[in-house]
């Protein structure tokens, strides 16, 4: 039994009981985890699958049945790839999806964030409500929290990265060994949908959403469970899985699946608009050109619309000139914007200049969308504690100045934007790390609320006013109501005008 990443193996004791005296059971704790050793930061699939050999090689144990959850389920099957032999079948729980979905990414890439930035207690308890629809037991939920605050976080984030690389479906397709999928009814991760997407794509999978579960179907249906895996190896190969209905659907979704990786795994162009602006073409940087002819405010428009009109583009980046001229203008934007992206490369063109439309062809990926998108994740977080996490991450994430050097009306919104949510997000971080007695913590995000904000400042300026009274630095306390009285005494904007 092979558990999963921030888990431990006790976490299969409600199970054991259940089986062990029909199978003879073996549970170990990956690296990293429960006991066993520190753990690596530069963890490879090589690494734990030669660990587990090995330790089946000292057990002289040569064919087993593999039991894993979540990255414990795709640890099995990379096991089932390099060592075929002794494996005879595998039952996979909840296992890391491999659909490419950027729901999904978001998911692990939410889990990397905590482990990263917030304690792993905040970890462990925003896990504790994905897993198990037991999560109001406080033994449970304090059980899952110990795990994960023993766990070492750069392998666990490693474990996140491994788990999510897009190669999990070519591996079970050679495996060809009996499979078992486990689903939990209520999982938010690996859905009953996505568990039978999944199911449909193989061979010679059995398949059950096990009702009243989540991710961790064996604590919370221990019962349920066991039938279902005691019944499964006991006659391991399902029936009626090769009629034609069945195979036609397969060949479907492997198709699209297919398709989908194949669109995420092309040609990419990187755009840094965080504190400053570059843009990559795959692993070549582009380094000049941006600042001349609207070159900045293109690429960030079509970042965000990689299929525009040319009458798009002119009315988003420079509504203020007749169209007449603005469409004899954009002919010459377009053409030194085309030269910058030029590449010899590959065989399909970054740019597609059309009579009427505008296209980029490759993946973008744009720290501003990226980060514009988390903004909104945390500004719609119900849990504080996952909320103050994931507002740490946004902290370390925003430096310096948003889109430096643009000014067209589509740049200047989206800046406004970012501002908007950026300075709700800050006063309420401030004000929970102030409630929960961590006031020192709320001065980094009260300082980059002033930089970044919209709100009015005495909002920013009370709070550190507030701070530095409880802590008695009357250096900081003076500098500040200062600030305060001649923010409040300074005429309006419009009056300055």
């Amino acid at each position: 039994m092979i558990h999963g990443a921030g888990l431990n193996s006790t976490f299969w004791q409600s199970l054991v009981p259940l089986l062990e005296s029909r199978y003879s059971i073996l549970l170990y704790d990956l690296s990293g985890h429960g006991q066993s050793s520190e753990g690596h930061a530069d963890l490879s699939w090589e690494l734990l699958t030669g660990e587990l050999h090995g330790l089946l090689r000292s057990l002289r144990l040569d064919r087993v049945i593999l039991m894993g959850h979540d990255f414990g389920a795709h640890l099995a099957v990379q096991f089932a790839a390099a060592y075929g032999s002794m494996v005879e079948s595998l039952i996979l729980i909840s296992p890391f999806a491999h659909i490419p979905l950027t729901s999904l990414h978001k998911e692990y890439k939410l889990r990397v964030s905590l482990a990263k930035k917030a304690a792993r207690q905040t970890l462990g308890e925003a896990m504790a409500k994905r897993m198990s629809v037991k999560h109001a037991d406080t033994v449970l939920t304090q059980r899952i929290v110990q795990a994960f605050e023993r766990v070492h976080s750069p392998t666990y984030a490693r474990m996140l990265e491994l788990a999510t690389k897009p190669f999990f479906l070519k591996d079970y397709l050679v495996l060809q060994k009996p499979v078992l999928l486990l689903s939990g009814e209520e999982d938010p991760v690996f859905t009953p949908a996505l568990a039978g997407l999944t199911h449909a794509q193989l061979e010679t999978t059995a398949f059950l959403v096990v009702p009243d579960a989540s991710s961790l179907v064996f604590v919370d249906q221990p019962i349920y469970a066991s039938d279902w895996i005691d019944s499964f190896i006991r006659k391991p190969l399902p029936g009626q899985r090769n009629n034609a209905i069945n195979r036609e659907l397969q060949q479907h979704v492997q198709h699209l699946t297919k398709q989908g990786y194949e669109h995420w795994s092309g040609n990419r162009i990187r755009i840094r608009c965080l504190g400053k602006f570059e843009v990559w073409l795959n692993d070549r940087i582009v380094p000049d050109g941006w600042g001349t002819r609207y070159a900045k405010s293109l690429m960030i428009y079509l970042a965000f619309h990689p299929t525009a009109t040319r009458e798009q583009l002119c009315e988003a980046l420079f509504p203020e000139i007749e169209h007449p001229n603005a469409m004899r203008n954009l002919r010459v934007y377009l053409s030194h914007f085309a030269k910058l992206l030029e590449t010899e490369d590959t065989e399909k063109p970054c740019l597609t200049i059309g009579r009427d439309v505008v296209k980029l062809n490759y993946l973008v990926d744009c720290d501003l969308m990226e980060f514009l998108n988390d903004l909104q994740q945390v500004a719609a977080e119900q849990d504080s504690e996952v909320k103050y996490g994931l507002c740490e991450d946004l902290l370390s994430r925003l430096s310096g100045k948003l889109m430096p050097g643009c000014y067209d009306p589509f740049a200047l919104s989206l800046k406004e934007k970012v501002e908007q949510l950026w300075e709700g997000i800050t006063l309420w971080a401030a004000d929970y790390c102030m409630l929960t007695g961590k006031s020192g913590q709320a001065i980094p995000f009260l300082l980059s609320g002033l930089q970044h904000g919209l709100a009015d400042e005495t909002l920013y300026y009370d709070r550190l006013i507030t701070i530095y009274q409880k802590n008695g630095n009357t250096k900081e306390l003076r500098k500040w109501i200062r600030k305060k009285r001649n923010s409040l005494s300074a005429p309006p904007a419009e009056d300055k005008l």
